[in-house]
């Protein structure tokens, strides 16, 4: 016969066992439910798009073939005429949705006009001047420093040597930003002062 003590720990054992398996159980059927709840999500989530997409590309058919009827019909040659002629064996294979997104990358990049030193005014062309001369010894410097470590050569520089550093400096500084053309600006009002210098001296 078994005494009172073992009965209690039977009995601790067998409720130990009783809920680790129904924590088991519980656990296994919540990554059930969670499972299948991101799959419905993510069907509900492609059904929609594919019904927005669907609603786009009926939309987009008549912008579409608008475009077309303009690239189509204007006689001058052009790069997005020949990318998107209905001749064009790749043509067929694009839907809709990406025409249609062709037709705005071509839109956005003919829209944008890349600003020049002519799209500035005189006041800005003179302060960024005044910034070039005040500052192009720092670039000089910094460009100086990036020919000495490309050529690997430091401070016991030969002639040779020193002449080649200066002159890679010197072409990294004139590359960098738009140096060469406040170098070139300096220059014509150089050019004008000696003239000037040399007609009253004359």
């Amino acid at each position: 016969m078994a005494t009172d003590a073992q009965l209690d720990a039977i009995r601790a054992e067998l409720n130990i066992d009783l809920t680790n398996s129904l924590n088991r159980e519980m656990e296994t059927r919540s990554e059930v439910l969670r499972t299948e709840l991101n799959e419905l999500r993510q069907s509900l989530r492609m059904n929609i798009s594919q019904e927005v997409e669907e609603e786009e590309e009926d939309n987009m058919d008549i912008l579409i073939d608008s475009h077309m009827r303009d690239i189509t019909a204007d006689p001058r040659p052009q790069m997005s005429g020949a990318g998107l002629s209905a001749n064009n064996k790749h043509f067929k294979d694009l839907s809709n949705h990406e025409l249609n997104r062709i037709k705005k990358i071509h839109e956005k990049d003919h829209q944008i006009e890349p600003k020049t030193i002519l799209n500035e005014t005189l006041g800005e062309i003179m302060n960024k001047l005044v910034n070039f001369l005040t500052f192009s010894f720092d670039g000089y410097t910094k460009a100086l420093y990036e020919a000495e470590i490309m050529e690997d050569v430091y401070d016991d520089k030969s002639m040779y040597e020193s002449i080649k550093v200066h002159l890679i400096a010197l072409t990294l500084f004139v590359r960098d930003d738009e140096n060469i053309l406040y170098i070139g600006i300096l220059l014509v009002f150089l050019s004008i002062i000696i003239y000037l210098v040399n007609i009253t001296t004359s």
